[in-house]
Order: structure tokens, then sequence, then C-alpha cells
């Protein structure tokens, strides 16, 4: 099996492990441990993924409908960037799971200029998009922006199963805003196929 390692941007010492073949995609990271694991770390035991609240796809607000308690949608800190999402409540521990990230899935290439689409590996040089920008379909993680730089950020996006989660990389306290990023390498790998956009206004 062919195995890479990535660098993480959001500290030294961390790595972004992609397989090349889709159904290899099973790996989980354990913030912790600093390891990749199958189903449950040998230490920490198994992860915790977070469930949206449920809304059924077609409602005109849906996508903030599906916010998880102790979550706000507001206007983000970073200037011109919109709305973001803002943690209200208790502390978010690090290696908390959200997602999978909603949206409707398309090949075509006019979704990959979607700033509300993350790219996903199907196998080698296949590729789809999930693609939030219809907020009847998509969940509240459309509403997160991209960090600007690696000490804002505290969330990693990473495919999992064919699908996007984000993943808490520090521990999240109240009034603190959810910025997602991903590992250098990792885009510069799949190159111009990687078109999720920052910075834009949602």
């Amino acid at each position: 099996m062919d195995v890479k390692m990535y660098s993480l941007r959001e500290r030294n010492g961390c790595v972004y492990q992609e397989v090349s073949e889709s159904q290899d995609d099973d790996y989980l990271y354990c913030e912790k441990c600093q390891n990749f694991f199958i189903d449950s770390c040998a230490v920490h035991g198994p992860p915790t993924f977070v469930k949206d609240s449920a809304m059924d796809k077609g409602h005109p607000h849906r996508s903030a409908l599906t916010l998880l308690p102790g979550l706000r949608i507001g206007p983000s800190g970073i200037p011109e960037a919109g709305l973001g999402v803002w943690n209200e409540a208790a502390d978010l521990p690090m290696g908390l799971h959200f997602g999978p990230y909603e949206g409707h899935i398309a090949e075509d290439e006019e979704a990959a200029k979607s700033r509300y689409s993350w790219l996903i590996a199907k196998g080698r040089n296949c590729y789809e998009y999930v693609d939030g920008k219809d907020k009847s379909w998509a969940n509240w993680m459309r509403y997160v922006n991209c960090a600007r730089d690696d000490g804002e950020q505290n969330l990693v996006a990473f495919q999992y199963h064919r699908q996007i989660f984000y993943r808490t990389c520090r521990v999240m306290g109240p009034g603190c805003e959810l910025l997602v990023s991903y590992g250098d390498e990792y885009g510069q790998e799949l190159g111009s196929k990687w078109k999720r956009a920052c910075g834009q206004e949602r």
C-alpha cells in the first residue's frame, strides 16, 4: 500500500496521512498520541463524533438549524469573511470530530468553483466535490471559515470514508471562533483539484 506522510499546519510534530486508495481512508488521528488508528486509539479509546441537530434536507434554513447546542452562527472575527461559527458554551476538548460536511455531490468542475466545496478523493485521479452552497441541503459546517495562519487554527479538515470531517486540534473555550485548515502539502498533492476557498464571505 502506498502511504504518504504530510506535516500538518497547526503545529510542529504532527503528520497527515493520505492513503492512495479510496477504500483505505479509514484512518483517524489521535491528537493526544499524535498517531493514526483504525476504529479506536489503543490509549484513548474510540473517537468522539458529534452529531448535528436533526433537520430534513430541503428546509430553506436547514444549514443553520443543524447547528449543535452551544455553538452560534454570527459575524466572523475575520474581516470581510461574513458569518462564522462560535463556541458559546463549555470548553470543546481536543479530538472532537464534527461532520460529515454536507451538500450536493458533483463531479463537474463547476462545483470546484464554489467557495463552499471540498474535494473528495475516490481513488487515483478520481475525484468528486461536496458543495455546501445550497443552505437547504448543507449543514452548519458551511459557515466555518478558514484560519488565516497556524496560530488561529483550531480545526483540521480531513477525509474519512469518502466524507469530509473537521477535528478539533486544540481546546476551544467559550467565545472562540471555529477556524479550519488543512496541511499545506496535502493541498499541493491535490494541486488545482483542491478548491476550498478561504477567507471569502459566507
